[in-house]
């Protein structure tokens, strides 16, 4: 009987979390119903989470609306105001200050100069 390391079910496990997050990512994300798709307890769902990616499931979900924000300043005519509510900011200003820590500019300079940086991971400590 070929033995499977505990790692490689974890790693099945947050693939299928990984494939919920992107497919509801306009969603109020609830802990317990990632925990139940890993098919772990939600504190040990969050800490095999952080392990393995290095980041929380909050500063994952921000990460992947901002990039998908981004995505949406240059490919689409949303306004930017849509694109900040979409992307879970209250505010227009709020959006505007984290999307130019992230990409080092504002998201209309973005849009302009269609512009592609490399993605700096949101780390709790490091978000203004």
């Amino acid at each position: 009987m070929k033995e499977t390391s505990i790692w490689a079910i974890y790693e099945r496990r947050l693939r299928r979390v990984s494939a919920y997050i992107h497919d509801h990512l306009d969603e109020e994300l609830d802990l317990d119903r990632l925990s139940e798709i890993a098919c772990l307890s939600p504190h040990h769902w969050h800490r095999v989470y952080r392990a393995v990616h290095g980041e929380t499931l909050a500063a994952t979900v921000k990460r992947l609306r901002l990039h998908r924000a981004a995505g949406d300043l240059v490919g689409t005519d949303f306004s930017v105001e849509e694109i900040a509510r979409r992307s879970g900011y209250p505010n227009l200003q709020s959006f505007n200050r984290i999307f130019k820590w992230v990409f080092g500019m504002p998201p209309a300079r973005y849009r302009r100069e269609g512009a592609t940086r490399s993605f700096n991971r949101i780390r709790k400590k490091d978000y203004p």
